[in-house]
């Protein structure tokens, strides 16, 4: 199949075309459509256009490279900053692709009401789109995530139900979750999205977070690493760059403390938005070939680094991505390419340990 070229994509087309070789008829129909998003945006991003409402400037986050960092002799690891992101997370992404299918599928009506069990950024998405949308949305959380991020979801215009974290944040997660449901069932307005179920949630790492980091990168990637919360970034983002490079490695990282898909024990963490005590049904078990281990010392003491070694002001699993990404760019060594995604800001951590 091939591409019809869009000049003002600079450089999207190529990348695209590598990848067409790849993948179905439907796929390259997917990212010829991505293409005529990323004319209009790029006309946007010159000043051109005027977005109509904010959820227009989700996406294209920069690349950035790592320079104070790395070792010697390690490899380049360049991070996707989503505390740039409309937001000020990855999370925005998924929030806002949940809501347009659910529209789409004519199971979102506009009297309907959002509710949707997380650990927090998923939330302050769903929570920014309602307000856009005018959505009434209600977002279930345990009452161990930081009050910023309480804070943010109620600064949008959404409600916050708190449940107790007695120690186990996958139980904790698991009666979020079966809250949200108890809601549905009582009132048939109710939608819950469910990120860890959702397709729409890698489906816009896939097509469209993976094909960022493709052409900003302008280069082979033999290294990709994300911490695991629903599932959805390390899947969509992997199965896209694995079709760039079928023999480049992908690590799933994991906290000490919630460490489920290394077999691990289940308990409390501070690695916020990763680490939920579950194995997501949108996870993609086979796309990593290693499961990395990273304790709250490490993400926090990275996550500090970023701030004073790069100037990267980003939050707790940022360090923990980063701290993966470092061990991954160290054993494939110089002259490889690692990548890794900054989940979101720091913002929003002002009274965790990240600022003691």
């Amino acid at each position: 199949m091939v591409l019809q070229r869009y000049p003002e994509t600079f450089g999207a087309w190529e990348i695209a075309q590598k990848i067409v070789q790849k993948w179905s008829k439907y796929c390259a129909c997917v990212i010829a459509h991505y293409m005529r998003i990323q004319v209009c945006r790029c006309w946007k991003g010159m000043g051109i256009m005027i977005h109509k409402n904010i959820l227009e400037a989700i996406g294209h986050t920069p690349i950035i490279q790592l320079n104070r960092m790395t070792e010697e002799g390690s490899a380049r690891v360049l991070v996707k900053f989503e505390g740039l992101n409309v937001g000020g997370s990855i999370k925005t992404r998924t929030a806002y692709n949940m809501i347009i299918r659910a529209e789409e599928q004519g199971v979102l009506k506009p009297d309907s009401i959002i509710v949707e069990p997380t650990s927090g950024n998923q939330g302050i998405g769903l929570a920014l789109v309602g307000a856009v949308k005018g959505y009434r949305t209600i977002i279930i959380m345990p009452d161990s995530v930081s009050r910023e991020r309480r804070l943010l979801v109620e600064h949008y215009g959404a409600e916050v139900i708190l449940i107790h974290d007695a120690g186990n944040i996958g139980e904790c997660i698991e009666e979020c979750a079966r809250t949200a449901e108890k809601m549905k069932r009582e009132n048939p307005k109710v939608f819950v999205p469910q990120q860890f179920e959702n397709p729409a949630n890698p489906m816009v790492h896939r097509h469209h977070t993976a094909l960022e980091i493709l052409e900003q990168t302008e280069g082979p990637i033999d290294g990709f690493c994300s911490g695991i919360g629903t599932g959805g970034t390390i899947t969509g983002v992997g199965e896209t760059l694995k079709a760039q490079n079928p023999h480049m490695v992908i690590w799933a990282v994991e906290p000490e403390n919630a460490a489920i898909l290394a077999g691990g024990n289940i308990g409390t963490h501070i690695q916020m938005g990763i680490g939920d005590g579950i194995i997501p049904d949108v996870l993609n078990q086979k796309i990593y070939e290693d499961v990395v281990i990273i304790t709250d010392e490490e993400a926090l003491q990275t996550a500090k680094d970023l701030a004073v070694k790069e100037g990267l002001m980003c939050g707790i699993s940022s360090g923990t991505n980063v701290a993966a990404a470092l061990k991954l760019a160290k054993r494939l060594g110089k002259g490889k390419t690692v990548v890794t995604v900054l989940p979101d800001t720091a913002e929003r951590y002002f009274s965790t340990p990240l600022f003691e």
